[in-house]
């Protein structure tokens, strides 16, 4: 699917794993595929940006809605346990990479996520926005999957950025309007 993808949306998908990493999640969700696309330049965002949709509203909602993401960092800090502390002298004692998961086992930690550049998974949520970006296209009689098809399967997917547009003031449906009107001055 993604050989579909333009440059543009590409660089949606890989800026929406920057933006995961950037908030300490460890997974990419819808959330952070619209933060992305808004933050491109073009007429997807530009659309988004008309609607009060900017990746600063949304960050601001999403780390209001979950939280910044290193709250058990802070938790242990208020029970006076400094954790990248602990982690220093366990790799003092027992050497580099004493805290990192054996390789093959399979398990991920996700307090190491942002030491580690290790793959982050996409939510489920998210892969089927990608599924329906592609349904987006094929029924616009597209051969290309651009930014305004991401953003039409992102509002029609059951993910979190059409609960963070809502939480924007704006509808789902009223941004797959606008973008499907801009949609149809571009052709």
């Amino acid at each position: 699917m993604f050989e579909r993808f333009t440059q543009s949306a590409r660089e949606v998908v890989v800026g929406a794993q920057q933006e995961a990493r950037a908030l300490g999640h460890c997974w990419i969700g819808t959330e952070h595929l619209l933060i992305a696309a808004v933050s491109r330049p073009g007429e997807a965002a530009g659309t988004l940006r008309r609607l009060g949709i900017t990746a600063a509203a949304l960050t601001a909602a999403l780390t209001d809605q979950l939280g910044d993401g290193h709250d058990d960092t802070t938790a242990l800090r208020d029970l006076g346990i400094d954790l990248e502390a602990v982690r220093r002298r366990v790799e003092e004692r027992f050497g580099a990479g004493a805290l990192d998961p054996p390789v093959g086992s399979g398990r991920r930690r996700p307090w190491l996520l942002r030491r580690r550049r290790q793959h982050i998974p996409f939510t489920a949520e998210a892969k089927r926005a990608l599924e329906l970006a592609l349904r987006e296209a094929l029924s616009l009689r597209d051969k290309e999957i651009r930014v305004e098809h991401l953003v039409l399967g992102l509002m029609r997917s059951d993910g979190l950025a059409a609960g963070l547009v809502t939480r924007l003031g704006a509808a789902p449906g009223d941004v797959r309007r606008a973008v499907l009107d801009q949609l149809g001055r571009a052709a």
